[in-house]
């Protein structure tokens, strides 16, 4: 389900993996479905997922933009790529308002 929402999992994290992660993963960096979460009807529940952006612009009409590249900066698999509590609290999603009106965070 995060590879379908989020995209695939970067190939270096993949590689970095540990011999008792082999187990999540099929095919080099893919992750491979949870046990017990096989059926058919589970895997085309997660095949119409929509990817991120696509999900947040069918329940945001304002603001979509800001909103979508805050939560991929906040959802990165990366943790040293992840947007920080601070950096997060900066993010336009939360100061374009705020600096409309003359205040700075």
């Amino acid at each position: 389900m995060m590879e379908r929402v989020l995209g695939p999992l970067p190939q270096h994290m993949a590689l970095k993996a540990d011999r008792r992660a082999e187990k999540y993963f099929r095919k080099g960096a893919r992750l491979d479905w949870p046990d017990g979460a096989t059926s058919r009807e589970s895997m085309r529940a997660v095949w119409k997922l929509p990817r991120l952006p696509n999900l947040i612009m069918q329940h945001v009409d304002h603001s979509a933009g800001d909103l979508i590249d805050l939560l991929q900066g906040l959802l990165r698999y990366d943790p040293a790529e992840r947007l920080k509590a601070r950096e997060a609290l900066r993010h336009p999603f939360f100061t374009r308002d705020l600096r409309r009106y003359g205040y700075l965070l």
